[in-house]
């Protein structure tokens, strides 16, 4: 595991505890840099029970390594509805609707722990529609989720649910909010919260203050200031060293690539990615064609086995055998 895990963190022992000794469900938050993904990687690793990992996108997904929601329950991607008859047991609906094959049916009815990560992104409808399918193929309509323990990761001030402009007028007529935590379901369970506080990816007490401003967007001007003394440093002296732009969209991440890579002498050379299996092209954590010349910077998007790199590693192509 690329994170150690700090027993002495009294909120990680209380988590711990509640899904491995209770079917309590739990909501798991905290900033950044908290150990989520450390405390997700680690129930994974050690518990004993039943249990399956999704989230809502295919790079969470991947991250966490699991499934997407929509690909594990076989979900629409419109809203589904409290009321959608496509969810009804009346003339066997849900099971047409579904139509899931019996290993499938078999897996949802023995699983004991569901674990989705980026919870922030899941939609209300969504978390209902997952009762609901639980409930029926659980044998057990009356308790929330068929009597199934959750654990939910996420927090809510990094990433909303994704919502279309005619979507959110729909859900508006059943939910206050599109997040998750507006699903019905939470009526009748007793989700138990607990924060993750202490920040281990950073140690620079100012730069974490500074960053707790801008996620409670409290901001102020001596934080900016703070942060500015940093822009555009030794930039313009020095091209040799490596540098990254965080960038908002992948059209500008593709154009800045795309020009660099012109600017190097030499051929380029395409590497081809393999795919087995169902696995959508939305879902592909980097094109499926990767072109590099020597000379082209880098960045590793996965941990190796043998911990010659991490996930975030930079570093420049030497050359092709």
């Amino acid at each position: 595991m690329s994170q150690t895990v700090d027993t002495s963190n009294k909120e990680f022992q209380d988590a711990l505890s509640l899904i491995q000794y209770t079917r309590q469900s739990v909501f798991l938050t905290g900033k950044a840099g908290t150990g989520k993904s450390t405390f997700l990687r680690y129930i994974c690793e050690n518990i004993k029970k039943k249990h399956v990992v999704l989230a809502p996108t295919g790079i969470a997904a991947i991250n966490a390594g699991g499934s997407t929601l929509h690909s594990f329950f076989k979900l629409p991607f419109h809203p589904l509805l409290p009321d959608d008859p496509n969810l009804s047991l009346q003339r066997g609906r849900i099971h047409e609707f579904f139509r899931y094959t019996n290993p499938q049916r078999k897996l949802l009815e023995e699983l004991e722990l569901i674990i989705i990560d980026e919870i922030s992104m899941v939609r209300a409808d969504i978390i209902d529609a997952v009762d609901r399918i639980l409930r029926v193929y659980s044998r057990n309509l009356r308790e929330p989720f068929g009597g199934k323990q959750l654990l939910l990761v996420g927090d809510v001030f990094q990433l909303e649910p994704v919502v279309k402009g005619d979507e959110r007028e729909i859900l508006n007529r059943f939910y206050p909010t599109p997040y998750f935590f507006s699903a019905r379901v939470f009526n009748q369970i007793d989700l138990v919260s607990i924060e993750l506080e202490k920040v281990y990816r950073q140690t620079d007490k100012v730069f974490v203050s500074v960053l707790d401003h801008i996620r409670s967007n409290t901001a102020g001007a001596a934080d900016l200031q703070l942060l500015n003394t940093r822009y555009g440093t030794d930039i313009e002296e020095n091209e040799e060293d490596m540098y990254i732009t965080l960038a908002t969209r992948r059209d500008n991440v593709d154009y800045i690539n795309d020009r660099k890579l012109a600017e190097l002498p030499g051929d380029a050379v395409t590497f081809r990615g393999e795919v087995t299996g169902d696995f959508p092209e939305s879902s592909l954590p980097t094109s499926r064609e990767l072109v590099l010349k020597p000379g082209a910077q880098v960045i590793f998007i996965k941990n190796d086995f043998d911990r010659r790199w991490v996930n975030g590693t930079i570093g420049v192509v030497s050359g092709f055998d």
